[in-house]
């Protein structure tokens, strides 16, 4: 064996093995301050409802009012045009979109509304007439009539004038539904709402008008 030959290796493989170190040091190292970023940086994140129209984000942990405009009727109608054999599915469906703090209630809410159904076969269809979304608030409330059939006639005199407010919050990275309530279809909340959309329209009318 020849020793200086035998060195010559020793030094090689010394100075891979800490070439080796320092470029996993710097891996960690990279990987830490990747770390850090992730948690400090505010993020903007795409979140999708199960139908959608139109682009919708969330910026932290609020959503923008076209994210409330897609979802906030998707959970109503869900809710609302439900038969007998729909319904077990569509409450299925909701509780993947129920906050945590929340789940219980809604789950038992919707079984004493499924029971109501089937022991009547009754169905009810929501038309929807309008949205007044609350980005600040994260809420939004849907207005419209609520029509009962049973027997798949249609129940003289049950076309009701009802509001719907659908509440979410952040929750792991999504937005979930924290409360479902029907709400007086006064609430000022929706007449400001009501009043403000009369008032854009005579405005973008005035713009028009020659």
């Amino acid at each position: 064996m020849n020793p200086d030959r035998h060195l010559g290796d020793i030094q090689s493989l010394t100075a891979a093995l800490r070439r080796q170190q320092t470029l996993t040091a710097l891996v960690v190292l990279l990987g830490l301050v990747l770390a850090v970023v992730a948690v400090a940086k505010r993020h903007t994140v795409i979140l999708e409802p199960p139908v959608r129209t139109k682009q919708i984000a969330v910026v932290g942990d609020k959503v923008d009012g076209a994210w409330l405009e897609e979802m906030g009727p998707w959970i109503a109608h869900m809710m609302l045009d439900a038969s007998p054999m729909s319904i077990a599915w569509q409450h299925e469906q909701i509780l993947r979109w129920a906050h945590p703090a929340a789940h219980g209630q809604l789950q038992q809410d919707m079984a004493v509304h499924a029971k109501r159904l089937r022991e009547a076969n009754a169905a009810t269809i929501f038309w929807l007439q309008q949205t007044a979304p609350d980005p600040e608030r994260q809420r939004i409330v849907m207005a419209g009539y609520l029509e009962t059939y049973v027997n798949g006639i249609r129940v003289s005199g049950s076309t009701r004038n009802v509001a719907y407010l659908a509440q979410f919050e952040s929750k792991g990275g999504r937005m979930l539904l924290k409360e479902w309530k029907e709400v007086p279809t006064d609430d000022i909340w929706q007449a400001r709402a009501q009043e403000a959309a009369a008032k854009a329209r005579e405005a973008e009318e005035k713009k028009r008008a020659p």
